[in-house]
């Protein structure tokens, strides 16, 4: 999976420095912002099914060239009992098209967790958040300065838990440890509209 990201995040760079050089005199960069919402379809416990869940994202950022783009975005997630906010950097590449254009992106960054269970009661307890990485590809419909935006992409998320605690036993005072970590992958299905 790294692997993919680090070879969509080079093709991208190499893309827009080629397209830079290209355009660079009939292309003025101009500031852009995109609101997307939509679900993620996946399981944490696949014997039980898949789960439906809510995705949202805020994206802002410029249009470099003709073809690539830049930004930073913030989002709001849920994973049934997780919840996570997202704080990540936007790459954005047209493959096809310039108005109504077929769009390779990658949004990757780091996510804030929080955990809605019982455990949540327990001493010493600790949510963490990790690396959210989400590679799409997104169709674009232009009218004027306002796009409507389809997008079909695929998310890996990392959060976990720890708890500590002791308690006094027959053999003496016991330490007990849990720790717990996770990681959501799933199919995100989304709908939006952008604006410059």
């Amino acid at each position: 999976m790294r692997l993919i990201v680090f070879l969509l995040i080079g093709c991208s760079i190499q893309s827009a420095y080629s397209q830079h050089t290209l355009d660079s005199t009939k292309f003025k960069m101009y500031y852009f912002g995109t609101l997307l919402s939509g679900i993620q379809i996946g399981c944490s416990n696949c014997t039980t099914g898949n789960q439906l869940t809510a995705s949202a994202y805020l994206i802002n950022g410029f249009q470099l060239t003709k073809r690539f783009a830049v930004g930073v975005g913030v989002g709001a997630d849920s994973y049934q009992q997780w919840k996570t906010m997202p704080l990540f950097i936007h790459l954005s590449q047209k493959i096809v098209g310039t108005k109504n254009a077929l769009l390779l992106q990658l949004n990757s960054g780091y996510s804030w967790a929080w955990y809605d269970r019982q455990e949540y009661t327990l001493p010493n307890f600790q949510q963490t958040g990790g690396i959210m990485i989400h590679p799409a590809l997104t169709y674009q419909i232009g009218i004027e300065k306002w796009n409507l935006k389809f997008s079909v992409g695929y998310k890996s998320q990392v959060t976990g838990y720890s708890s500590q605690y002791e308690y006094q036993s027959f053999q003496g005072l016991v330490y007990n440890e849990t720790t717990v970590k996770n990681e959501f992958n799933r199919l995100v299905l989304q709908i939006g509209f952008g604006w410059r």
